[in-house]
């Protein structure tokens, strides 16, 4: 009570749970609320370090503040025995600042800066590589396993362009990646989320579906996105209890029952469904009866509602060689997976190889970039000591999913030049299958590539690429040639030529796209932010946390791992600062 009577003298918060949208108006207040935020995450920082057995999202929670165009979360008030202390602390400067202002931090001279390692050459790696350029930091190694840069992003020549088979889009304006890709040229134009489903050419074969049908279902589907987006900012006891598969289906069998639909109908309708369905997994990167509700409320760019930038042919290879540009003396090591990060050694951070060798510097700090995927499976092994019991909760609850493209080129065009998006409806009983096969029911929506006119994008997402990435060529050209030859009606389609794919989850180091907050998660209360709590050895920091998985509001995206990366860089050199300070005290 006391902590929160400090927080807002005239609007005192009850003990139950309410957001901080509902006490403050925060009008014309935001830099102040930013500066509390900051000695905020201060006062986690180090409780976290001191290892109070208290749960850490409730202080790391604030950080998710609401201002306009931001999501609500709610906030509960720590623990009566930790109040005292959390007044005392507050003042405290933050160590989770997120600061483009590179004259905000200090500088350093090659005789006093830190000795760091970056985990991961990716956007998260790259980007923190960078920042630690620009802020003077000189000694420091990339290590990735990969034999490229870019990690999850990765563009592959092409017929004059690159095939992105990771990030394609930018997410908002508002945000220092858009303007490196518009200094670039790369942005080709506005895209809706929905943009497929916009006019698509169903394909169906001989099966018996009607236009006042496709016509219904997508009046239907239409306000089911703004409809589910404010059930997540608005009821909290469902946005953290239900799944995106679990509101569907309400509203799905109510639609169902008052249309009066059956028989054959309604297995058309079932197959119309796997496409709403598909909407839902190629946003969020994951089966969507593990979608929660709150990914509607967490995630923000600061931008419209459902619209990003798309690039043109080159892309994000132009972004991550950009953002790999500005790292300066850093040397990048590839090739060089990281087997063990040893921390609790009193020289520094020792970091072990796969190949069984050790690291010829010893580092002041490590920055982790490594995907979500890859902690998950590892992070027992990866650390030395083990990270905790709490940050072992925060790895295993957050969601970590699938969202891949695969690029078929044919010879000669079964489609048309007008034909924007092509949407497949495998019925069940039609076009000679009684069931809907995994094959059919993951693979949903096919686009033409803008650039190269006889090739087909297939976006495959919650447990299809797991499902693909099982299938050989061989299969999967069969598998595509005899799904479009059904339902064109078409048995000369010819097989595609060429496949392009680049199989994430048979990959040991990335293992999946991009996080999301899981249906576990939402119900623990466990934020994507609670990833970033570094790992200390005393009382400062040695290993430090970024990437996509890591940031409050931006996961899921490139300009999240952007962030992220200035942000650990940011906090390395407070962190710095603050030791170099205290030694010179204590000298003197």
């Amino acid at each position: 009570g006391g902590v929160h009577s400090f927080l807002i003298p005239l609007h005192p918060i009850p003990y139950q749970e309410r957001s901080l949208q509902q006490q403050l108006t925060l009008s014309g207040s935001n830099d102040l609320l930013h500066s509390f935020l900051r000695d905020l995450s201060s006062c986690c920082a180090l409780l976290s370090s001191l290892q109070y057995p208290f749960h850490f999202s409730q202080c790391y929670s604030i950080l998710s503040y609401r201002i306009p165009s931001v999501p609500m979360v709610s906030l509960r008030p720590p623990r009566p025995p930790f109040a005292a202390l959390l007044l005392f602390l507050l003042p405290l400067h933050a160590y989770a600042s997120i600061t483009d202002n590179i004259e905000a931090l200090p500088k350093f001279s090659s005789s006093d800066s830190p000795r760091v390692a970056v985990i991961g050459a990716g956007m998260a790696g790259l980007s923190a590589a960078r920042r630690l350029n620009e802020l003077g930091v000189s000694t420091v190694d990339i290590y990735d396993a990969l034999d490229r840069i870019g990690g999850r992003i990765h563009s592959v020549p092409f017929h004059g362009g690159y095939l992105q088979h990771g990030a394609q889009y930018i997410n908002g304006d508002k945000n220092p990646l858009y303007e490196i890709a518009n200094e670039l040229g790369v942005v080709s134009e506005v895209f809706g989320d929905l943009e497929h489903l916009d006019e698509p050419r169903f394909l169906f074969g001989d099966c018996d579906v009607s236009k006042e049908d496709l016509d219904l279902f997508i009046s239907f589907t239409t306000p089911l996105d703004p409809k589910y987006r404010a059930i997540a900012h608005e009821d909290e006891v469902v946005s953290r209890r239900d799944s995106i598969h679990d509101v569907y289906q309400r509203d799905y069998q109510q639609f169902i029952v008052s249309h009066n639909i059956s028989g054959h109908r309604r297995d058309v309708f079932d197959a119309l469904s796997l496409t709403f369905r598909s909407y839902w997994e190629f946003e969020w990167a994951s089966d969507w009866k593990d979608q929660s509700l709150r990914n509607l409320a967490d995630w923000d760019d600061q931008g419209e509602i459902g619209v990003s930038y798309s690039t043109n042919k080159i892309g994000y290879k132009a972004i991550i060689d950009k953002v790999a540009s500005g790292k300066g003396k850093a040397k990048l090591h590839l090739n060089l997976p990281i087997g063990n990060i040893k921390y609790d050694d009193e020289r520094g951070v020792v970091l072990s190889f796969t190949n069984g060798s050790v690291a010829d510097s010893i580092y002041d700090y490590v920055i982790v970039t490594v995907s979500l995927g890859h902690l998950k499976k590892y992070h027992t092994k990866l650390f030395t000591p083990n990270v905790g019991r709490f940050k072992q909760r925060v790895i295993e609850h957050i969601g970590f999913g699938g969202s891949a493209k695969v690029f078929f080129r044919w010879a000669n065009k079964f489609w048309n030049d007008e034909d924007l998006s092509m949407v497949t409806l495998a019925v069940k009983g039609c076009n000679g299958k009684d069931e809907v096969d995994p094959f059919d029911s993951e693979i949903t929506t096919l686009q033409p590539l803008e650039w190269e006119p006889n090739t087909l994008v297939a976006w495959i997402a919650g447990r299809g690429p797991k499902i693909f990435d099982e299938m050989d060529d061989q299969e999967l050209s069969y598998r595509i040639t005899d799904l479009v030859r059904r339902l064109t009606n078409n048995q000369t389609i010819e097989a595609p030529q060429v496949i392009m794919r680049s199989k994430l989850t048979k990959n040991e180091y990335l293992l999946g796209s991009y996080s999301y907050v899981s249906v576990a998660q939402a119900r623990a209360r466990i934020l994507h932010s609670d990833l970033s709590i570094p790992l200390k050895f005393g009382s400062h920091a040695r290993v430090l946390f970024a990437g996509e998985a890591t940031h409050h509001r931006l996961f899921e995206t490139a300009i999240g791992a952007f962030l992220s990366g200035r942000r650990e860089a940011d906090r390395l050199t407070e962190d710095w600062t603050s030791r170099v300070a205290a030694a010179l005290a204590g000298a003197s």
